[in-house]
């Protein structure tokens, strides 16, 4: 079992993580400044309000979450995350900083049900915890050059496990069977195009808001964008600013404007 350790990110504002240790790169630390300091899902037009209903799906170890509940405490949210040691984390770090109205799943999203899918964990990078280990090939060149193979075979060293894989139109029944889903936010490495698919028609019209974390291979971006053109959002992309071009990484805002 894959210890977890606190990490204080801010003065009064500690989290706890599954990452190893002593890790060359404190992934934590991009993250919260990406989504607290850059305030990366509030741009393009994106707003939420104190009665916003959203999905986390890639939650992982919680930071969206907590900062939805910190700028919009009345908020409700639905949090996927499907990497038992990952999921640990979240659970701890909504329950210590007092989030209410927050409703974890430990699952991943897709477009059908499935039990016992494999993932890959990798306690030096978590957030890069994946269904597609293969894809977090790209641009490992580029990493090789800057602090060598050794080091990137230790990052990279992954850790298989199993979860559960749920339609997010299914549990939408259970959780809000009607009204609108204010936002859904995705970062799910690698898995965007499979969230999307689980959602039916009826859903997706209750939907007003997404932000979508894309690396764009095989022409990911450009379907990820079909979708959401032929489901009438308007949609703005924007290079990730914080990662090398090589990988190839953006964020896809796209919202309803009638």
């Amino acid at each position: 079992m894959t210890e977890i350790r606190s990490v204080q990110l801010a003065e009064g504002f500690s989290v706890v993580v599954p990452q190893t240790e002593g890790a060359l790169f404190s992934e934590v630390d991009f993250i919260h400044n990406e989504i607290f300091g850059e305030r990366a899902y509030l741009k393009h037009g994106i707003q939420l309000s104190d009665s916003s209903r959203v999905v986390d799906a890639g939650a992982n170890v919680g930071l969206f979450s907590l900062f939805v509940k910190q700028e919009f405490p009345g908020a409700r949210i639905l949090a996927f995350e499907p990497i038992p040691a990952i999921h640990r984390a979240l659970v701890e770090n909504l329950d210590s900083h007092g989030a209410k109205d927050v409703e974890v799943v430990r699952a991943a999203l897709g477009r059908k049900a499935e039990e016992q899918v494999r993932f890959t964990f990798y306690p030096a990078l978590p957030g890069n915890s994946t269904r597609y280990p293969e894809q977090k090939k790209v641009g490992q060149e580029l990493t090789v050059a800057q602090i060598g193979q050794e080091a990137v075979d230790s990052i990279m060293a992954g850790i298989e496990v199993e979860a559960e894989v749920r339609r997010l139109s299914d549990v939408l029944r259970e959780w809000a069977p009607e009204g609108p889903v204010d936002l859904l936010k995705i970062d799910v490495e690698g898995a965007e195009l499979e969230v999307m698919e689980g959602l039916d028609d009826a859903d997706w019209r209750r939907v007003r808001q997404t932000v979508i974390e894309v690396q764009d291979l095989d022409g990911r971006l450009d379907a990820v964008r079909g979708i959401l053109d032929a489901q009438g959002f308007e949609v703005t992309v924007e290079r990730a600013a914080n990662l090398p071009e090589v990988f190839r990484y953006s964020m896809v805002y796209a919202r309803r404007t009638d």
